[in-house]
């Protein structure tokens, strides 16, 4: 062989051999971590699908209530309305990273707008200085049909307290203001504010309660996107949020995890629904202020915000969604951030279910003890943000600096 053709063949069976060890070589293993994506996901859809049955309860009773008011079918009507606090207040530990409930046009602003001028909706007293509105209720010539769309065109239309949809627009109208003309009880509306007297076109109670059923029905519909954006999809060529979140880069969506803690923690239960109206006093800056159901609301938040760290779910039936954790592969990187993280989360469950009920009476500036127990609930909210954020470098994740109250 002249040494041409010697040297053709060893380039060639460089190649091949190139080629063979290629062949050989493994893919890039995928991070370890996907599969605490797969379970937030069953956790997020559990959630919704638990939150959209209880709207559904509600939408429910409100059908009762305008068949037949009466004290007993108000009454059903309030408790479901409870009841669908619950759930819908534990999923809010999904927000605050731009996922469908707060995406640009997502549905949250309809879902859960507070504070909420009062006459925007329906004509009140001038208590707790609520503002000349609308009034969409007493005045059928400028919205002679009350309905989901009208309801959603004038949600904070003129202002952003024009709070015209969702949960608070809801309790507003089966609670009525709440005057605190007794210290610890709730709006009074009676159930004759729904006994239509005359042409429904034009009779106030008949339009309220048109109104509310419009409501109901919109928020039913707002929640049953979010149960879609969440449901699995087989179909490749259909869109879907939920594949492309537990497909999608693992880092990322371990950090949207992370954010929506954190930003439910540190900015909107110790910022915005407790140090506010600590400072203020003012019972409007309340978020479930006619109802008095606040103190619950934190609670369930706080309860969303473990459920999406540990990675367990319980169902109203009594069923456990669970599976791969944030909790599990902190402890894995760091069993002191995992033990901080345990014993934060007990003592800020504690220490927000110390808060009493009514929470208007809470932060009135005459009850100390009461600004003294939302006051520590609200530390607490801000050293758990500032342990998600341990737990988060634990995980080789980067996240913004927090303001919290330190350690």
């Amino acid at each position: 062989m002249n040494m041409m053709n010697f040297v053709r063949v060893a380039g060639l069976s460089a190649v091949l051999a190139t080629g063979v060890l290629a062949g050989c070589a493994k893919a890039p293993e995928d991070d370890p971590r996907r599969p605490v994506l797969d379970t937030y996901a069953a956790i997020v859809l559990a959630t919704y699908e638990d939150t959209l049955q209880a709207a559904k309860a509600l939408d429910a009773s409100v059908d009762a209530l305008l068949a037949a008011p009466s004290e007993q079918t108000l009454a059903d009507a309030r408790a479901k309305w409870r009841a669908a606090r619950i759930p819908y207040g534990q999923s809010e530990a999904f927000r605050f990273y731009g996922d469908p409930i707060d995406r640009e046009g997502g549905p949250e602003g309809q879902l859960n707008g507070w504070p909420l001028d009062e006459n925007h909706i329906d004509a009140v007293g001038p208590s707790y200085n609520a503002a000349p509105g609308l009034n969409i209720i007493g005045n059928p010539t400028a919205f002679p049909s009350i309905t989901p769309q009208l309801i959603s065109d004038q949600n904070e239309t003129g202002g952003e307290k024009n709070i015209a949809s969702g949960y608070h627009a809801i309790e507003f109208l089966l609670w009525g203001q709440d005057l605190n003309q007794t210290p610890e009880a709730s709006g009074q509306r009676p159930f004759t504010d729904f006994v239509a007297k005359g042409d429904p076109a034009i009779d106030i109670a008949a339009r309220r309660g048109q109104y509310l059923k419009a409501a109901t029905t919109l928020l039913v519909s707002d929640l049953q996107s979010l149960v879609a954006a969440w449901t699995v999809v087989d179909d490749p060529a259909v869109p879907s949020y939920r594949r492309d979140f537990v497909t999608g880069d693992v880092y990322t969506g371990l950090k949207r995890m992370l954010t929506g803690m954190v930003g439910l923690s540190e900015v909107e239960m110790a910022g915005e629904r407790m140090a506010v109206p600590l400072l203020s006093g003012d019972q409007e800056e309340e978020q479930s202020c006619f109802s008095d159901f606040t103190s619950n609301d934190l609670q369930a938040n706080v309860a969303g915000i473990a459920t999406v760290y540990l990675g367990r779910y319980q169902r109203p039936d009594g069923s456990i969604v669970s599976g791969p954790s944030l909790a599990d592969f902190v402890a894995k990187a760091d069993p002191m951030v995992a033990e901080e993280m345990k014993a934060r989360l007990e003592s800020t469950a504690g220490q927000v279910a110390a808060i009493r009920s009514p929470f208007d009476r809470e932060v009135s500036e005459d009850n100390t003890e009461g600004h003294a127990r939302v006051q520590a609930g609200a530390d607490a909210l801000r050293s758990l943000a500032l342990s998600l954020g341990r737990a988060a470098t634990a995980l080789g994740i980067f996240m913004s600096p927090i303001q919290g109250s330190g350690d």
